[in-house]
């Protein structure tokens, strides 16, 4: 299980939120743009087909998503 984790009580259960697992998500988020903002190629196929590029990294759709967004407003 995770370090440290947060429980909130949502009825009828509990659930937990792991804070590990959002901030290596957030790490991850940041090396993938650090990467593609230094490395031309990286970034160019990052922008050309990005769903097979991010296939390779353990993240949520939501962090996958806003990868793309970040592309798209760099290309703009």
């Amino acid at each position: 299980m995770y370090e440290s984790c947060i429980k909130v009580k949502y009825e009828p259960q509990l659930r937990c939120f792991c804070l590990a697992f959002r901030q290596k998500e957030a790490e991850i988020i940041s090396e993938i743009l650090l990467k593609a903002a230094s490395e031309p190629e990286f970034r160019n196929a990052l922008i050309r087909d990005p769903g097979v590029l991010l296939e390779q990294y353990d993240v949520s759709p939501e962090a996958k998503l806003i990868i793309r967004r970040s592309i798209v407003d760099l290309t703009q």
